[in-house]
């Protein structure tokens, strides 16, 4: 990867690290909100469950959390596409938190490989099929309580995450550790599709 590029890719990295609990309530609100339609709620729901669930406990905070700065994006930028007659009103009540996510996206997709990130984006089929708290995703969307439920577990999940930018300092010098780990889930996800 050509060092401007790198620079680039770890300077957003950096700034989206430390935002991820703010941004995380943006797809809170796509959850809850009526006017969107209810697949895009559903993928808002899935890539919340998919962010806060735990998993991985012996990564480096950076690194894990470095997939779900990518998972969010990917799951903002379907929202406001296939979100329906409300995603227009969505895209302007967050306008300023979204005015970067087209630019965010073009580097990551130049940092991390087109087909990377192409692989990330095709998993949603995957993430609407996961259970969080004993429900399945539709029920975060549908019920009202549930939802009110995932709410809460991602205003905790903001309040123990353990990413700030004093425990960044230093940390992110190089892209390859959260590239190498992106590609190590990949291959996992390569083996566990078996041809008919």
């Amino acid at each position: 990867m050509e060092k401007d590029l790198e620079r680039s890719f770890l300077e957003i990295l950096a700034r989206t690290l430390v935002s991820l609990p703010f941004d995380l309530k943006i797809l809170l609100e796509a959850v809850s909100d009526p006017n969107l339609d209810h697949s895009a709620r559903e993928v808002a729901a899935a890539a919340v469950v998919y962010i806060i669930a735990p998993r991985e406990g012996n990564i480096e905070p950076y690194i894990r959390y470095g997939e779900d700065v990518l998972v969010l994006r990917l799951a903002l930028r379907q929202i406001l596409t296939e979100g329906g007659e409300g995603a227009p009103a969505f895209r302007e009540r967050f306008a300023e938190d979204l005015s970067r996510l087209s630019q965010e996206l073009e580097l990551l997709d130049r940092a991390c490989g087109r087909d990377l990130v192409a692989w990330l984006d095709s998993r949603w089929v995957v993430l609407r099929k996961a259970v969080y708290a004993r429900k399945k995703i539709p029920m975060f969307v549908d019920d009202e309580e549930v939802g009110t439920l995932l709410y809460d577990e991602g205003l905790k999940f903001g309040t123990n995450y353990p990413i700030s930018e004093k425990t960044l300092e230093g940390r992110l010098k190089q892209a390859q550790p959260v590239l190498d780990h992106l590609q190590r889930k990949w291959d996992q996800d390569k083996k566990k599709i078996t041809p008919h």
